[in-house]
Formats: C-alpha cells, structure tokens, sequence
C-alpha cells in the first residue's frame, strides 16, 4: 500500500473514531433525559476498487424494541385508568365516610329509630318531638348530601374527561405531524433522528389517556389504534370532540372522526370512541363517571325510595295528636278525569281537638265506589278522581270540604277541628297497592324529586292525558358506553296510555320492552342480547295534564328516575312547619263508633312504636346500580350500600397496585434495553479514543516517512 493510502487509511479512523465519540458524548448527556434511546455506531470497512482504504460509519442506529415499546405502552394505559379510578374512590370514601359515621345513612336510619323508640315513652312531650324531628332532617339530609356528594363528583369527573379531549386531539397531531417528518429523515438516511425520541414521548402519553397500539411501518412511521382497531393515527388522523354535560343523568359518547390532513375536512362519519377504550385515564374516568358513581346513584335510590315508602305508608296509618285541620296531598300526575281505580274500604273522620269523633265519612270503593255519611244510606262516591273530590267535599258538608287540583287530593276540616283517615282492617283500600291516604300523600313523611310511588294505578285504556307535540327519547346503553338504541316518540292527540307503551315499544325494535303491570306501574325487560344494558330517558317534554309531570316522572321511567329518588330527600313541608302532625298514636275508629266516641288518644305511642321498628321490618329491594336485588331490612340495605363502595374501592386499589408493578416492569425492561449505560458508554468512550489514537499514531508515522523520503539525496 502506498503511503498515501496509508495516510487516507489513517485519517478515515480519525474521523470515524471522532464521530463515533460525538455519538458516546450525545448518548451522556441525555443520560437523564425522558424518552431518549442510546444510539449506537455501526462501522464498516471503506474500500476503493477493491482495495481497503480505512474504516467508516455505516449508520448511527437508535436503539429500540417494538416488543418492549407496545408492552410499556399497555402497561401505561391500564395503569393510568386504574391510578385514576383509585383517585377518584380515595375521594369518594373520604366524602362519603364509613357506616358508623354520624353523616352515615345506616347510623341516621339508627338515630331515627331510637328518637321513635324515646318519643314512645313520652308521646305527648313537646321534646320527643323535638328529637323525632330533628331525627327526621338528619336522615333527610343524609340522603340528600350523599346524592349530592355522588352527582357532583359525577360532574368534576365528566369536566375531567371534557378537559382531556383537546391535550389529547394535540397528542394525536404531534404523532402525525411526527411520522411525516421520520419519513422524510428515513428517506434521507437518518435513523437516529431526535424524531423518533419525541415521538415515543407522545406515545407514551397518548397511551395514558387512551390505551394504544401501535404497528411499526417501514418507512420509519408507526400506524396508532386503539386496542380493537379504530384508528387514530395513519394516513390520516382522528379528532376527538365531546361537550360534556348530563341529559336526565345520563352522559353522552366521546365521538372520533378521521380527518384529512390536506384539508382539515372530515373524513366519513364520526363514531362512538367510549367502547373502543381498553385503558388509559379516560376509560378510568368513563366507568368511575357511568358504572360505579352512576350505579351508586341508583342504589341509593333505591334505599330512598324503600325508605319514603316505608315510613309514608306508616306515617298515613297513623294519627298525629290532635290531628291536622287540613291534609293536602302530593302530586300523583292523575287527572280529574282519571278511573277512580280504588278498592277496599276507608274512613275520613272529622275530629274535634280532643280526638273525639265529630262525623264519619265511609268509603266503600266497590265497585261500585260508594260513601255514607255517619252511618247514613250509601251514595255514588263517582267513578273518577276527580268525581270522587266532589263527592267526598258534598258529603262533608258544614264540616270542611275536598279538592283534587293539578293531581293533588286536599281534605280540610273546619272550625278548628281535624281530619284523620283510617283504612278499614279487614279490607283496607288500595290504589295499585298502595293505601288511599299513602297513595294521594296526605300525611307522608318524605319527600323527593320524584314519586316514591310509581304504581299509578292506571290502565292500558286510560287516557294518556299528554298534549300532542310532546317527545319521548329513550336511550339503550351498554357497560362499555355502546349505544344501540337512540329512540324517540312524538304524542298525539286522543292516545291512552297503552298507546304510547306501545310507540316506545315499536321504536326500542325488541331490543328492549315495557310492560304496563296491572299495578300500574312501568318495568322494562332487554333481550338477552342486551342484558347488562341500561335504559335511559334522556329527553321527555311531556306534561300530563295540567299537573306538569311528564310521562316518565309518573312511571319513575329510566335508571336515571330511581337515582332521582335521593335528590332533594327531605322531611314535607307539612311535617317541618308542624312537627304535631307526625303520628304517634293509631286510630281507632270502629263500626260502632260514633260522634263523641274518642278515636285518637293524646298519650297513645303505637305508632310511634310502629315507625321505630320500621329499620329491621324485611322487604322486598329490586336490583339498583351494582347492589342485587334482594329481601332486606332499610339498616341492613344501607349498609350494604357502603359495602358495595368498599368493594368495588378494594378491587380497584388491588388492580391499581398489580398495574402498577406491571408497568414499572416494562419501564424498567425498556429502559434497560434502550436506555444510556455509564458503564457501556465508558467502554465505548476508551475503544473509540484509543482507535482515535491508533489513528493519530499511523498519521505520525506517514509524515515521518514523508519527511525521510524528502531528506533524500
């Protein structure tokens, strides 16, 4: 070889050794940085015609596992969506406390009791009222903050998610924008750009709020999905959009629609994002938002609605001492033209101040329905509700007066007397299955935003009493947040109530059913295909009548009605501008009694003792939210309520830790493989300077021989 071979052998070390130590020094001082993977000098030999002419760098290669990459990226997205859920449940148990807390539904459903249990021992002290009452609001308010408690909670996490769509609609453009430019660099020969760096810190915290996968394309870009295979980043990219908010409780789809990217138009249609989500912060938020606060809300309706029911229906059996000088019902939603619909046997008596019976109104409701008058000759009490009002006001007479106004039933005596109502023993009324005093709510106890009794008592032939114009949307929607059914009825004029049973029924297509029981009341049955699905009204404009509850309120329609059955849980405003009205006697009107006869006794505590033992009586609860139906006491039903937070809250935490270890394993194995060793590094650092300095030797050697060869003679 010539010298000047030697000379181009020589420098090419040089330069080769001097870039390669360029690459040590990069690889160093990202030594801490997040995302970055060690690069690594690939040489090989420089020939010219055949001949080796030195050493040069083939390729700067970034060190990378596609393996490892999308197991880093899994890990992350389920680990995120079970950090965020255990966020949100360490939130939810500090607000919600435990069983034994003082703010506990168990412990006020107790605290109630035991006032029942003291005022029993003391009926007519004013104290005992005093502590009843205040039992009563403490309950009430339980009920109310723990609904809202979970309502608002579902709200900050809905805020969360609508937070989250626009950092995320960025994640997704960097990517894109990101594969552009590593085609072009890998067209140019680059596979060590910074690119790919920044791109791998985008997918990592796109997969944090997603789950992805991601597919490695030749020209250096990676095709981004979600677990199923919705596209997110190809050719094209997607946007996400959602607004946010509740429609009747129930929340809406996160839509993604592909974009092109030349125009920034639309490509096709959007979809439904919700069930493509296999991980990430915004599938944690979704489930902790629908499945576990959402069933939370429907099984403390649940409770409340049992315990309205419960302690109204005991309440309307028994007599406050004295009683009331006016009883005046709840909105039923029934019209005056309504089927009376009633059946057994009632009696409203006019009492004085002292209890003593003043006149006795019996109920007869057949059919058909009849009233006497202490005792007189039976007359037509009519065959309609509001029929019935006129009747009973006519047969009242001098005494007081009856009135059914906007599905309120009002009863009042006059002269400063009372009115007392009491079902026959044998034979006691019942409207739906629910007692006449109960039914219209004369006397209740609670009260909330919706009626605790939802079986109407009306028939597929009664006339619907809707306004024509009025719109029904009902919604089909599945644990993942599919939803297979978006269906609305408009009303018509002249339609019964079966009619519009039936135009629901059509428009669900089999996919769900209602059936009108004979109680009156609405259930809803899905095809097996749709079992774990729920039914939501999310829209109803409807009014019956003048009374202004919609189809839906009245029937207690929709997961979202039984979770309203907590909002706004409180004691009547009968009961709070009155305490005297809560009964702490029974009546006792029998066949015999007649004007003079004492029927209510100051110092009578059998009712007080019947609403005390009310949190151990057994009854029957329906399936709500994650809680199975079930035969349960109200104390034992409210602690299964807390129960079912625990639970759910241990399984997430249980998760969260395994997710949690997963992913520090695959940060740890990627890291291991990709990222910049010290140690290697030196290594590395010593055999480039040394063959840096092999180089520099030979170059000295070649101009000594240079500088002899010019000494020659």
């Amino acid at each position: 070889m010539s010298l000047n071979g030697i000379a181009g052998t020589a420098i090419s070390a040089l330069k080769t050794n001097s870039a390669a130590l360029g690459v040590v020094a990069n690889n160093v001082s990202n030594l801490n940085t997040a995302g970055y993977a060690r690069r690594v000098v690939n040489q090989q030999t420089l020939s010219v015609g055949g001949q080796l002419m030195g050493v040069n760098i083939a390729s700067v290669q970034r060190v990378a596992s596609q393996f490892l990459m999308q197991e880093m990226l899994s890990a992350g997205g389920t680990n995120a969506q079970y950090s965020t859920m255990g966020s949100l449940f360490s939130q939810l148990n500090g607000l919600l406390g435990a069983p034994g807390d003082n703010q506990s539904l168990a412990t006020g459903l107790t605290n109630l009791s035991a006032a029942f249990a003291t005022a029993s021992q003391a009926p007519t002290s004013s104290a005992s009222r005093t502590a009843v009452m205040n039992a009563l609001n403490n309950l009430a308010g339980n009920f109310s903050s723990v609904f809202s408690t979970v309502s608002q909670m579902q709200s900050q996490t809905d805020q969360q998610v609508v937070g989250s769509i626009d950092s995320t609609n960025a994640l997704l453009k960097q990517v894109f924008d990101l594969n552009q430019q590593i085609r072009n660099a890998t067209v140019s020969g680059d596979t060590a750009s910074g690119l790919l760096d920044q791109r791998d810190t985008a997918l990592t915290s796109l997969s944090e709020t997603l789950g992805i996968r991601t597919t490695q394309q030749p020209d250096g870009s990676v095709i981004v999905a979600t677990a199923d295979g919705v596209n997110l980043v190809s050719n094209t990219y997607a946007q996400l959009s959602y607004t946010g908010g509740a429609q009747n409780g129930t929340y809406g789809n996160i839509m993604v629609q592909d974009i092109n990217p030349a125009t920034g138009a639309p490509l096709g249609g959007p979809m439904a994002l919700d069930p493509h989500l296999a991980g990430g912060s915004l599938k944690g938020l979704i489930d902790m938002r629908d499945q576990v606060l959402g069933g939370l809300s429907q099984t403390l309706g649940n409770l409340a609605q049992q315990t309205a029911q419960a302690f109204n229906a005991q309440a309307n059996a028994n007599a406050a001492f004295p009683p009331p000088a006016a009883l005046s019902g709840r909105n039923t939603g029934l019209l005056g033209g309504d089927a009376l619909n009633f059946t057994g046997k009632t009696t409203i008596a006019v009492t004085g101040q002292d209890g003593t019976l003043i006149s006795r109104i019996d109920v007869d409701f057949g059919p058909p329905s009849l009233l006497s008058v202490d005792g007189g000759a039976p007359i037509s009490a009519g065959s309609t509700v509001g029929g019935f009002a006129a009747a009973l006001n006519s047969a009242l007479g001098a005494n007081g007066s009856a009135s059914f106004v906007d599905g309120k039933l009002s009863i009042s005596a006059s002269g400063g007397n009372g009115i007392l109502v009491q079902d026959d023993a044998s034979a006691p009324s019942a409207r739906g299955g629910t007692g006449f005093s109960q039914f219209f709510g004369l006397n209740d106890l609670f009260q909330s935003q919706m009626p605790s009794v939802t079986a109407t008592g009306l028939s597929a032939t009664d006339a619907s009493g809707l306004a024509a114009g009025g719109k029904i949307t009902l919604q089909l929607k599945g644990p993942n947040g599919d939803i297979v059914r978006n269906v609305s009825i408009t009303t018509t004029a002249g339609q019964t109530v079966g009619d519009i049973v039936t135009a629901l029924n059509t428009a669900l297509g089999g996919a769900s059913s209602l059936t009108l029981n004979a109680d009156g009341s609405i259930t809803s049955q899905n095809s097996a295909l749709y079992s774990d699905y729920t039914l939501n009204v999310t829209n109803d404009t409807t009014a019956r009548g003048t009374t202004g509850q919609s189809f839906s309120q009245i029937f207690g329609l929709g997961a979202g009605a039984q979770a309203m059955q907590a909002q706004g849980f409180s004691v009547t405003q009968a009961v709070t501008a009155n305490p005297a009205r809560i009964g702490f006697a029974s009546p006792a009107i029998t066949p015999a009694s007649v004007a003079g006869d004492t029927i209510v006794l100051g110092g009578d505590n059998s009712g007080a003792i019947a609403l005390q033992t009310l949190i151990t009586k057994s009854m029957t609860f329906k399936p709500a939210g994650g809680v199975a139906g079930q035969i349960s006491t109200l104390s034992d039903y409210a602690a299964s309520f807390y129960q079912d937070v625990s639970t759910r809250s241990n399984v997430v935490t249980s998760a969260q830790v395994t997710q949690s270890d997963r992913y520090a394993e695959a940060q740890s194995r990627l890291t291991s493989h990709t990222g910049v060793s010290l140690d290697e590094e030196l290594m590395a650092l010593t055999s480039y300077q040394q063959a840096y300095a092999a180089g520099a030797r030979i170059l000295t050697l070649v101009d000594k021989m240079y500088q002899t060869l010019l000494e020659l003679p």
